[in-house]
């Protein structure tokens, strides 16, 4: 086995004074984790963008070395996708084939995007990333292979848990999923007020499948908007598919250097009820901490609606929008860290009215909160999940649920 290489995107995870790192090939994975006796549980890094992706005192498994597998399948138009992978590769592999698939607004992100739920632009049309997988190979936390189908597993708990709750279960090796036809898009991006958004995300909430809006709210009189639709209308910029797509926060510089926590929410059709809530936001967002703390939202809705809630982990079905909270500040900064994760829960709480669920793309096993984010996160499936870990994972290899 290889280590130390350098596989963390996530500034945060990049800085952890990690254990070490082990990046096992494929036919190591089983044993690796049968027979893992180091500190629990064992971090897990695939595109790396997420916080936890490397923890002080704790040893992360990499996934990016030598799980690098993106193999199209041209009798059923899916194709399999290595946990090393990023979408953005795959966004790029599958251009030859005139397929693309359900990738988000970045092409960052790993196999984590999918399994989490995965949402993008292309959602309202065909439904969550986690909708579009047919097989998903990889090894429990028991350290068991598995190998499940949505043919054949659909219907069982463990398919069920790995559709929106793998980190916690098992590592996930490789999986299979639907392509789309690559067709070209038209997006338009524009800077509003943010007394704007209410009326903007009701024009958006009466729109069909084939639109979709995404804002993102950095500075504290302006926000970033971006329409994304599979039809031109004046104003509006060609892009030949996802892996055109222009930066959610528009031209703004790159943010320098930081580490920050990111929690998603999930709500339902209510642009109404956003009118109510701006003047604490702008109050909130008037007063960041850091200057790179965010607000951003995007829609969804349509066909994500559409799947049975137990068909996946991913619960909150009823949703149309998924704001996301960015705390930001700068390395070793622990009083801004302070500031900034404080910051975190008083926007989160202000729109936990409207926005009740929690899409658990990042975890915070490490902050208080955890417990909060996954109740809102599974709901009612909650117990149940749990007690699936239990079965799959009883030595808790993997983070705790």
């Amino acid at each position: 086995m290889d280590s130390d290489r350098p596989v963390f995107f996530n500034a945060q995870a990049a800085d952890a004074r990690r254990s070490g790192l082990v990046s096992p090939r494929p036919a190591e994975l089983a044993a690796l984790v049968q027979n893992w006796s180091g500190p629990r549980p064992l971090r897990l890094c695939g595109g790396g963008t997420t916080s936890r992706a490397a923890v002080a005192d704790h040893w992360t498994l990499d996934l990016q070395t030598h799980f690098q597998r993106v193999e199209w399948q041209p009798a059923d138009q899916s194709v399999w996708i290595g946990a090393g992978c990023r979408m953005g590769d795959v966004l790029e592999a599958m251009r030859p084939y005139g397929r693309t698939v359900a990738a988000g607004l970045s092409g960052l992100p790993g196999l984590g995007y999918v399994l989490t739920g995965g949402m993008g632009p292309l959602s309202r049309q065909v439904g969550l990333a986690v909708d579009q997988v047919r097989e998903i190979h990889g090894v429990w936390g028991d350290g068991s292979p598995f190998a499940l189908s949505r043919a054949d597993d659909a219907g069982s708990l463990e398919w069920r848990g790995l559709c929106g709750a793998a980190p916690f279960l098992g590592v996930v090796s490789a999986l299979r999923m639907a392509t789309q036809p690559l067709l070209p898009l038209w997006v338009e991006q524009c800077v509003v007020s943010p007394d704007q958004l209410p009326q903007l995300m009701l024009q958006a909430e009466a729109s069909n499948a084939s639109t979709s809006l995404q804002w993102h709210w950095e500075r504290a009189d302006a926000v970033q908007l971006l329409r994304i639709a599979d039809a031109p209308w004046a104003g509006a910029q060609k892009i030949e598919g996802l892996h055109q797509l222009p930066p959610l926060r528009g031209s703004a510089p790159m943010p320098s250097r930081s580490h920050a926590e990111v929690v998603g929410l999930l709500g339902p059709a209510a642009a109404e009820l956003w009118g109510a809530v701006m003047p604490d936001l702008c109050r909130l967002l008037q007063h960041r901490p850091h200057p790179f703390c965010s607000l951003a939202c995007q829609q969804l809705g349509a066909a994500t609606q559409k799947a049975a809630v137990e068909a996946s982990s991913f619960v909150h079905r009823t949703a149309e929008w998924k704001p996301w909270i960015t705390a930001a500040w700068t390395p070793g900064d622990v009083p801004g860290q302070r500031r900034s994760l404080a910051w975190l829960e008083e926007v989160w709480q202000v729109l936990q009215s409207i926005c009740p669920g929690v899409h658990l793309a990042q975890f915070h096993d490490h902050l208080p909160f955890h417990h909060k984010e996954l109740e809102a996160a599974f709901g009612p499936w909650l117990p149940e999940l749990r007690k699936l870990k239990q079965r799959l994972d009883p030595a808790g290899i993997l983070p705790t649920l």
